[in-house]
């Protein structure tokens, strides 16, 4: 009798159902448990290029680090005063495909709820997308040439 009393009380309903419901919620966490590893994992791997026709590449990795750097020949066809701002327009444009190769990761790994949108909103947020820079990859326009620190938006 005691045991109806506090269903009553407590308005937990049928103690089986109860049981159900919080045996089917053990098993979706475990799952998007599972499923986060999972794209923990394969985000931990993530390389993203960018090739400039001026001849540069730039990789970074999932945190917007760069991991590589590589340069042709080519990149000496450019003033000397565009060869910096270049390379720093090919690594922003890496960074800011970041989000997308994220989500096509998470959908991969089934991990697309809310939790992970926060996360690609959060890179979009961090590395937004990128305007082609008038005069990179090419000759210098305007006024003179212009320097920018890594990480610093045209912008700023």
């Amino acid at each position: 009798m005691f045991g109806n009393d506090l269903n009553r009380i407590l308005d937990l309903g049928d103690p089986e159902e109860m049981a159900r419901r919080l045996d089917e919620l053990d098993r979706r966490m475990t799952q998007a448990a599972e499923g986060y590893e999972q794209l923990e994992r394969v985000a931990e791997g993530m390389r993203i290029s960018e090739v400039d026709p001026a001849g540069v590449t730039a990789t970074v990795d999932v945190d917007g680090q760069l991991v590589e750097l590589v340069t042709t020949p080519a990149i000496a066809k450019l003033p000397p005063e565009r060869i910096g701002p270049t390379v720093l327009a090919c690594i922003r444009r890496a960074q800011s495909r970041i989000a997308d190769k994220y989500r096509e990761a998470a959908e991969q790994t089934g991990g697309d709820d809310e939790l992970t949108r926060h996360v690609v909103d959060s890179y979009r947020r961090r590395y937004p997308a990128q305007e082609p820079e008038p005069g990179v990859g090419g000759p210098t326009t305007g006024s003179g040439p212009k320097t920018l620190a890594l990480g610093q938006f045209e912008d700023d």
